[in-house]
């Protein structure tokens, strides 16, 4: 099961670079950048990349001390409207 999601998610992001790379020839800044966002996203959850591990990668290549480990939000997950509401 995790050989055929992790199969999905890289076609995804392999997908996602065609239609960057038209983007940017497209001159289409804005849509290229949110388009390298979406792949960056694809590609961490692929490889397993936390946020914290990410933060601590960015942090150290600009040369700073990594941030403090902090507890995630909590988010509460609402009910759907059914369509009868």
């Amino acid at each position: 099961m995790k050989k055929t999601v992790d199969r999905k998610l890289d076609l995804m992001a392999r997908s996602l670079q065609d239609h960057i790379n038209l983007a940017r020839e497209l001159k289409l800044d804005f849509v290229a950048q949110l388009l390298t966002m979406t792949a960056m996203e694809i590609k961490l959850k692929l490889h397993g990349i936390s946020e914290q591990e990410l933060e601590a990668i960015c942090a150290r290549a600009v040369g700073r001390a990594p941030p403090e480990p902090r507890e995630s939000a909590m988010v509460i997950d609402f009910p759907t409207r059914s369509q009868n509401s």
